[in-house]
């Protein structure tokens, strides 16, 4: 492979990758964010989160309004808890010595899967006291994971994810208000 042939594959290389983020499209969504969910998301504690979790499933929805972009944001924030207990598992392989620590953590993301069961089923009867105290609990139970670790003086694994489900429970309570 000649010297000009190697720049040109680079700089095909490039295009590839840059055009995508050019056009917005690589940003975590399918294309760019649907400006209602936007000036939704905008009331939400962490706009961005809110955005880059439930921009992308706009499309699913006939009507946007705030109700459902709650939906889009309680769908994530189960999501996100699925994954924490995945995480959980994966863990619990690589370092045993914590596995008492994360049985607790797993213990508590099923409370908090519980929780937001609890709040999906309020949401089509607008009733959103109902939905903001389940979202609280959901939260209690996900933070209880940091009092092992903490009383042990141990870093959280799960720290990471605790803070993600933090941002988005807090997006789905402010959104709550809004139904």
């Amino acid at each position: 492979m000649g010297p000009v042939h190697r720049r040109l594959v680079v700089l095909l290389a490039a295009v590839a990758f840059l055009l995508p983020q050019a056009l917005g499209k690589g940003n975590g969504h399918d294309g760019p964010v649907n400006p209602q969910v936007a000036g939704i998301c905008a009331h939400a504690r962490f706009p961005e989160v809110c955005t880059s979790t439930t921009g992308r499933h706009a499309s699913k929805y006939p009507v946007i309004d705030s109700r459902a972009v709650l939906n889009m944001q309680v769908d994530a924030f189960a999501k996100k808890t699925a994954q924490a207990r995945k995480h959980v598992t994966r863990t619990s392989r690589a370092k045993p010595m914590l596995i008492p620590n994360l049985v607790f953590c797993d213990k508590m993301y099923e409370h908090t899967q519980d929780a937001i069961k609890a709040a999906q089923r309020a949401i089509p009867f607008k009733d959103k006291g109902t939905a903001i105290i389940m979202l609280q609990l959901a939260v209690q139970d996900f933070e209880s994971c940091d009092r092992p670790f903490i009383s042990g003086g141990i870093p959280n694994p799960m720290g990471k994810f605790n803070t993600e489900l933090s941002q988005i429970a807090q997006n789905c309570m402010a959104l709550a208000q809004m139904i």
